[in-house]
């Protein structure tokens, strides 16, 4: 009796680290460069690349990076996100799978030594520790917060931009406490911390500075230099010299047949 076999399909997905390392070297682009370029540090790209996800900041950090760096080497950054959520759901998939949640209905007996007894007099010295240490994290919290500079992630545009657009969009993330700048001009950040503004260029190099201050008056400043180059239509097939001609806001001037020259 012959036994038949049936064929799966199985499907081989490609993890983002693999995606933007790809791309990354296909067009010979060191992971310093980026790093520099995005001002992202170089450890969290090789972790990003080598998918070691346990090693780099929490989900919305690295969607930002995953965002400015699909965006540099040429990539669709939404769908490099899709892939990336889609990729951490089965992940915490197969890690709940391996370390399930133990329960043990046994209840076990320890005995209490004679000087683990607790008094009021050592309820009072834990207590009053307690208490000490709530106040030194909240001094300690509050120099370290004054003399730190806020959060500030750009994610577009990129450094040394080239645009063929007369508008480009100002997009990343800071801190909810913030106030935001682009130029001088305040910019709404959300509940969230993420703010998008549309910003006009002009022809030639635009200069944007964006600022961002947090309540200590600590500034964080990033800056991106767009050069907008505006297209030239090019001229049509079909033209000739009897076609109308319009120079500057002068009136169109047609020309037909013949013009003749007077001199002095």
């Amino acid at each position: 009796m012959l036994t038949r076999f049936k064929t799966k399909k199985v499907n081989v997905t490609v993890t983002v680290g693999e995606c933007l390392k790809k791309k990354r070297e296909e067009k010979s682009i060191s992971i310093k460069e980026i790093s520099e370029k995005l001002k992202i540090k170089m450890s969290y790209l090789e972790d990003l690349e080598e998918n070691n996800y346990d090693k780099l900041p929490p989900d919305v950090y690295v969607k930002g990076f995953i965002r400015s760096y699909a965006q540099f080497i040429g990539f669709d950054a939404q769908k490099m996100v899709d892939l990336y959520n889609r990729e951490k759901a089965i992940n915490d998939k197969i890690e709940n799978k391996k370390n399930p949640k133990r329960k043990s209905g046994k209840k076990r007996n320890f005995l209490v030594p004679n000087y683990a007894i607790i008094t009021p007099k050592i309820l009072t010295v834990v207590f009053s520790l307690f208490i000490l240490s709530i106040v030194g994290y909240y001094l300690w919290h509050q120099i370290s917060s004054f003399n730190s500079m806020p959060y500030l992630f750009i994610s577009s545009p990129i450094e040394d931009q080239i645009s063929d657009k007369s508008e480009i969009e100002v997009s990343g993330q800071t801190e909810v406490q913030a106030a935001l700048k682009i130029n001088g001009e305040d910019v709404f950040v959300g509940p969230d911390g993420y703010f998008s503004e549309i910003i006009l260029l002009e022809s030639g190099n635009n200069v944007l500075v964006i600022e961002a201050t947090n309540r200590f008056d600590r500034t964080a400043k990033q800056v991106r230099n767009i050069l907008y180059e505006k297209k030239i239509e090019p001229v049509p097939a079909d033209f000739s010299e009897d076609d109308t001609f319009e120079v500057g806001d002068e009136e169109n001037i047609f020309f037909e047949g013949e013009i003749e020259f007077i001199g002095p």
